[in-house]
């Protein structure tokens, strides 16, 4: 609200209009994050190490369309086994 009445009374400022977007601005976490990132340049090796450590797994193709093929016959609820379905109550 406060931005609103200084634009009515300085109709002059320098401030951008509504709805326009100060591409200058940096976040106080963003500029963390640089000033981090330039004085420790390890972290980014360590970084790239823990994605193919974790995501870039190589794939056997063969024993997933195996595992995919393979399954066992569900009886619905797991709870519901053939046990209870044959005592008598």
């Amino acid at each position: 609200m406060s931005n609103f009445i200084s634009r009515l009374l300085n109709p002059g400022s320098t401030e951008h209009p509504a709805g326009e977007i100060d591409r200058g601005y940096v976040s106080e976490y963003t500029h963390f994050i640089d000033q981090f990132l330039a004085d420790h340049p390890e972290a980014l090796v360590d970084q790239h190490d823990g994605r193919l450590l974790y995501w870039d797994k190589k794939v056997d193709l063969a024993a997933q369309q195996k595992a995919e093929q393979d399954f066992a016959e569900a009886d619905g609820y797991g709870f519901y086994s053939s046990a209870w379905r044959a005592a008598k109550h």
